[in-house]
């Protein structure tokens, strides 16, 4: 292994906060969050996308990404169809990596065959558990296929030599491509081999912020806007519009669409409208018959006519650009679409933007969250807390500490974290937080981010996440309760404190700071896994996956620690 990929492994440990002494376990998982966060811009546990030895099916790291969202679990899907009635698409993420300083074709065949064993309808291969429930929800996947708008597959081969395009090695990649092809399963299928300087590159990039270059002659410099440093108005060609929204792979970028309210709905009538507009002989009106792109950037640069944008955000027109990368082969790009670019590093402005570029559509509460001033508050909160030990950083918008040097990248916070693990801690909804986000989403102005709430519980609650997170990362506790973790937190605030003041009383800051003495405190792990014993003498089957969605779970769990809590008082 070369000097830098060692070097940014060793990075890699730290940012992560990993004990993992093995170099190829440590590279397989380095590989597989360096790819996967090229795809998924939120936060994701390694846990959940990297498998055990043995009985892998030559596959070190699978993430199933369904409509943007990591899905660990068939309920998740289930939850998610009941939101939105369709999908419109679900992308699987397949990883190989090897530490070997060249490519191989017989473990790159060996990986293919892995591949299309796991798809297949009679698999033949030895299966270990994280391979069996992957299967699982991908059988449950092909069930859905008619809510379904599209699935694609995408391969990764990675080794720590040099990629020469050898003959040899495309011709058995393009076989395997077939064979998954002739399952039917896929709209695509891409098989991308990953030499040392390209995951040194796809690693770097986690730390940095998106940025592009365009060349924009047909721009207007607006007037003078208090709160924007710069704004133009104009129209730019559709070949350079996909700089702004393609990744180095040719995939769509979807963390420059984090910030708009609406994800891409699939082929409903106006996308399907926009499709044909862009397909058909008029396609040159583009620029008068659709309402355009608004793109929302940090910093701007200007050289001429090129354009080049820092950190940027189209915080509307989402819909545009899918279809316009959907068709990207098909459609002529030297045609025009209206696009309005804004420099300003003004959270409210930013704010006032993407609602007012979003006002035609009904917006969700939750979609906006990261808008409101408690979403400020709590992130303001998190930062006020900066003992090195202590230290939690609230994301209230994606990716916002990828260009932060020095910070583990497990201590960041997303707003869906927070929603569970807060909601599992202090509302007794484990069962939810674990399988039916949804939910919760739904249940979200009774119970969370309420205006007169004290802050400190969201701090505790995620911080309780973070220190359990990093006992299974670095396996201190046993794997199989993982499932269990929002139990976990549940239990551990019965453990400690059975009463609970309202979320706006000076109170339950007392009680958080009882709380915070044991998250600081050397016997934490001891007491997680005396509650893990708990939930091995509750549960008649800890393997099982339909445990943890059952409510009676909760109370039973409650009762237990409760006693547990008596008996430890009145022994000491």
């Amino acid at each position: 292994m070369d000097r830098i990929t060692k070097s940014l492994l060793e990075d890699f440990s730290i940012v992560m906060e990993l004990e993992i002494k093995e170099q190829s376990k440590l590279f397989e998982m380095f590989s597989a969050y360096s790819i996967i966060s090229k795809v998924h811009n939120e936060k994701f546990e390694l846990e959940d996308v990297v498998g055990g030895n043995g009985g892998d099916c030559g596959i070190d790291g699978l993430a199933i990404i369904v409509s943007g969202i990591m899905i660990n679990s068939i309920e998740e899907i289930e939850d998610l169809i009941e939101r939105s009635g369709s999908i419109s698409e679900v992308n699987f993420l397949l990883i190989q990596s090897k530490t070997s300083s060249s490519f191989n074709g017989g473990e790159i065949r060996t990986f293919g065959d892995g591949v299309v064993d796991f798809f297949s309808e009679n698999p033949t291969l030895v299966r270990n558990e994280f391979i069996k429930k992957r299967a699982k929800i991908v059988e449950y996947i092909i069930s859905k296929a008619a809510r379904i708008k599209k699935m694609t597959c995408e391969m990764f081969y990675v080794t720590t030599g040099k990629w020469i395009n050898d003959q040899n090695l495309i011709s058995r990649i393009t076989r395997i491509k077939e064979d998954l092809e002739d399952l039917h399963l896929f709209k695509q299928v891409k098989f991308t081999p990953i030499d040392a300087r390209e995951i040194q590159k796809y690693y770097k990039q986690t730390q940095e912020k998106v940025s592009a270059t365009i060349n924009f002659p047909n721009k207007v410099l607006l007037p003078e806007i208090e709160g924007v440093n710069e704004a133009y108005i104009g129209t730019l060609e559709i070949k350079e519009f996909l700089n702004l929204i393609e990744d180095d792979l040719g995939n769509i970028n979807r963390s420059v669409f984090y910030d708009n309210v609406r994800d891409y709905q699939g082929e409903n009538d106006v996308n399907e409208s926009i499709s044909k507009t862009v397909q058909s002989e008029k396609s040159n009106r583009l620029a008068v018959l659709n309402n355009g792109v608004t793109i929302v950037a940090k910093s701007l640069n200007v050289a001429r006519n090129d354009l080049t944008l820092g950190d940027y955000q189209i915080v509307n027109g989402c819909q545009t650009s899918h279809v316009i990368y959907n068709y990207k082969e098909d459609i002529n790009r030297l045609i025009s679409l209206p696009v309005k670019v804004i420099g300003t590093e003004n959270e409210d402005v930013i704010s006032e933007i993407i609602i007012a570029n979003n006002s035609q559509t009904e917006v969700k509460k939750e979609e906006l969250m990261a808008l409101s001033d408690f979403q400020k508050r709590l992130e303001l909160f998190y930062n006020a807390i900066n003992e090195p030990k202590k230290r939690l950083y609230y994301e209230r918008r994606s990716r916002q500490y990828d260009a932060v040097p020095n910070i583990e990248k497990v201590r960041i916070v997303t707003i869906s974290s927070q929603i569970k693990c807060f909601a599992s801690m202090f509302l007794d909804r484990p069962h939810l937080a674990s399988r039916f986000y949804g939910k919760l989403l739904e249940q979200l102005s009774e119970f969370a981010f309420v205006s007169d709430h004290e802050l400190m519980p969201y701090y505790t609650s995620s911080f309780a996440l973070y220190k359990l997170e990093f006992y299974f990362r670095n396996k201190s506790l046993d794997s199989k309760f993982r499932k269990f973790k929002y139990h976990l937190l549940m239990m551990l605030r019965y453990y400690i404190s059975t009463e609970q003041a309202p979320f706006n009383s000076k109170k339950i800051n007392k009680e958080c700071e009882r709380i915070n003495k044991e998250l600081y405190s050397v016997n934490l792990l001891t007491l997680f896994r005396e509650l893990t014993s708990v939930i091995e003498n509750v549960v008649d089957d800890v393997e099982s996956t339909e445990i943890t969605k059952r409510q009676s779970l909760n109370e039973q769990l409650i009762k237990k620690v409760v006693e547990l809590r008596k008996g430890s008082i009145t022994s000491v």
